[in-house]
């Protein structure tokens, strides 16, 4: 395993913030996700994720996600009662 596909812990992620944000890479993502790195990079592609660009890069804030994630959870079963 190289360095990039490596599993994080909280010690690594620490290491990696700015401005009190962890910074991810999408292969990082991936595994919080447990989606493929592929299926990240579309949904980046896409605008359907939040993320940095960074020149060339893109970067992930762990909060965001969270945050994104608690919204994609909540979506379906708002759109359900809209509906009925």
């Amino acid at each position: 395993m190289n360095r990039a596909t490596q599993p994080l812990d909280e010690q690594q992620v620490a290491g990696r913030q700015l401005a009190g944000a962890p910074l991810l890479t999408a292969d990082q993502v991936a595994e919080l996700l447990a989606v493929p790195v592929s299926w990240v990079r579309e949904q980046t592609r896409a605008g359907r994720i939040p993320h940095l660009r960074l020149g060339r890069y893109c970067r992930y804030q762990l909060p965001a996600l969270q945050a994104w994630l608690d919204e994609q959870a909540a979506g379906p079963a708002t759109r359900e009662r809209r509906r009925g």
